[in-house]
């Protein structure tokens, strides 16, 4: 029986999951603690992911200085995108559930409102990139193929948590040979000379650090949805295990992808992303540049699947925190079909370089929005409540959690507020960041006062009286995730 589903059922419908928002029981907590790796590796190791590359180059860095700060942005933005992989085995609850605690049942839908923002985008990105891709290919019409690519993501995420991880795990296989192919290919080839990797020139700090901040905040965006794909794990799953395979799949999966965008910008600056693939490919051998192409796609279109898999679980959260629903499989598939349909359209009608032109900007606002969430979240399970929470009081309109929480909303409001004087954006430059000419470092400061603020906030926070409350609510909590229809 496939996670979630009816025993009664068989055939195809039986194969589609049940589960969204909805806790789930320890009977049906099967998952494998190295599909961590291999869903994060593929949904990392994707078209996207060169772009992101990409930037330090065309921002005058030289390829040695790019891949310091693309490794250390990677690293940064994935210490807390592992650490909420945990919280899935321990609550059997999607992440975005979980942000009831700190901020409320009403007080969270600004969270979930970002957090679709986000899902919808990468859909709308990636099925526009699958396009050009696709076109760059010899196989078509962009808009047509953005079509197609998201219909099939769509139809992956309807199936779900176990086919997700299923279709990430085929393609990891693929993503790890066909790299370590490219890269060492071209390395014996020559092309990668060591001119390329010389760390006395081209260093510039303000660039360093805009790539660093496009790595993590990149990597960051996983924090939304990273415990959706850890929820059917057993509870007992070592904290220690899960963080390492997801920190593996992350680090090594974005790593290797924007490091072959810089690559390519490195080797062929005048060419875009994917026509810079497609050449440096081919240098090793005559048909690897495609391949490259298609793997990177593949990967691509299982993140699709993902985002619009999160979006939907997102969705769901956001409607019953309004109105309490019955997170039944009719509900998932017409959720499912609104982020996805919508995100298909908008793909296909996306300017072709828009990538080119607007993702850095797009990766800081990210960045910007998710660091106090992250921070809030993040001290909440590991310094304040300790993992201790009632599933059944978060689905309650007059649980303990209650409608707003002050502390996780205040916190998240004076981090934010905190960071815009060091923000540096193409349309505004804070009065720090200018002092400091032209560096960003807005995320780095949001997240550690992000950490104090709610702390501090908390310090007063009746933890005996939740305590008691879930030792009553969670006594059962088992007899609560039954399949459903």
């Amino acid at each position: 029986m496939t996670q979630g589903s009816r025993p009664t059922e068989t055939g195809v419908i039986s194969r589609i999951e049940t589960r969204s928002i909805d806790y789930v029981p320890h009977a049906e907590r099967r998952g494998r603690v190295t599909d961590q790796a291999t869903i994060w590796f593929a949904g990392s190791a994707q078209l996207l992911s060169l772009a992101t590359g990409a930037i330090g180059i065309s921002l005058g860095l030289n390829l040695g200085w790019t891949l310091i700060a693309l490794a250390i942005g990677t690293i940064l933005g994935t210490i807390p995108v592992a650490a909420h992989a945990t919280q899935g085995p321990h609550l059997g609850l999607p992440q975005m559930v979980q942000s009831r605690p700190q901020f409320g049942r009403y007080g969270a839908l600004f969270i979930w409102a970002m957090a679709i923002i986000v899902y919808w985008g990468y859909v709308v990105l990636g099925g526009n990139l699958l396009g050009v891709a696709a076109t760059e290919l010899g196989a078509g019409n962009a808009p047509l193929w953005a079509i197609i690519t998201c219909v099939v993501a769509i139809v992956l995420a309807i199936f779900g948590y176990h086919w997700l991880h299923v279709a990430q795990r085929v393609i990891t296989i693929a993503l790890v040979v066909i790299i370590i192919i490219y890269v060492v290919g071209l390395t014996i080839g020559g092309s990668l000379a060591p001119s390329l990797f010389d760390l006395t020139k081209t260093f510039d700090l303000a660039p360093f650090l805009v790539v660093v901040s496009a790595a993590t905040g990149y990597q960051l965006t996983w924090a939304f949805f990273v415990s959706d794909y850890s929820r059917y794990m057993p509870a007992h799953t070592s904290k220690r295990a899960i963080i390492t395979y997801t920190s593996l799949g992350l680090i090594l999966g974005l790593f290797s992808f924007m490091a072959v965008g810089a690559i390519c910008a490195a080797l062929l600056p005048k060419d875009d992303f994917i026509a810079g693939l497609l050449v440096t490919g081919n240098k090793v051998f005559p048909g690897l540049g495609p391949l490259m192409v298609i793997a990177g796609g593949l990967g691509l279109l299982g993140l699709m699947a993902m985002c619009v898999y999160g979006g939907s679980l997102t969705l769901i959260t956001a409607v019953d925190s309004v109105r309490p629903v019955r997170p039944t499989r009719g509900i998932r598939l017409v959720t499912i079909l609104l982020v996805g349909v919508t995100g298909t359209i908008a793909a296909a009608l996306v300017p072709a370089d828009f990538l080119n032109t607007s993702l850095a900007t797009v990766l800081a606002v990210v960045a910007y929005l998710m660091a106090p969430w992250t921070s809030v979240n993040l001290t909440d399970f590991f310094l304040v409540r300790r993992g201790r929470y009632s599933v059944v009081e978060m689905f309650k309109k007059n649980g303990i959690y209650g409608l707003w929480n002050w502390r996780g909303i205040t916190a998240y409001l004076i981090t934010f507020l905190i960071m815009v004087p060091f923000m540096n954006l193409a349309f505004y430059e804070g009065p720090v960041a200018h002092l400091l000419g032209g560096v960003d470092i807005a995320f780095f400061v949001g997240v550690p006062v992000g950490f104090l603020v709610y702390w501090l906030l908390c310090r007063n926070l009746d933890l005996t009286r939740e305590a008691e409350a879930i030792a009553h609510s969670d006594r059962e909590i088992d007899s609560i995730g039954r399949p459903i229809e």
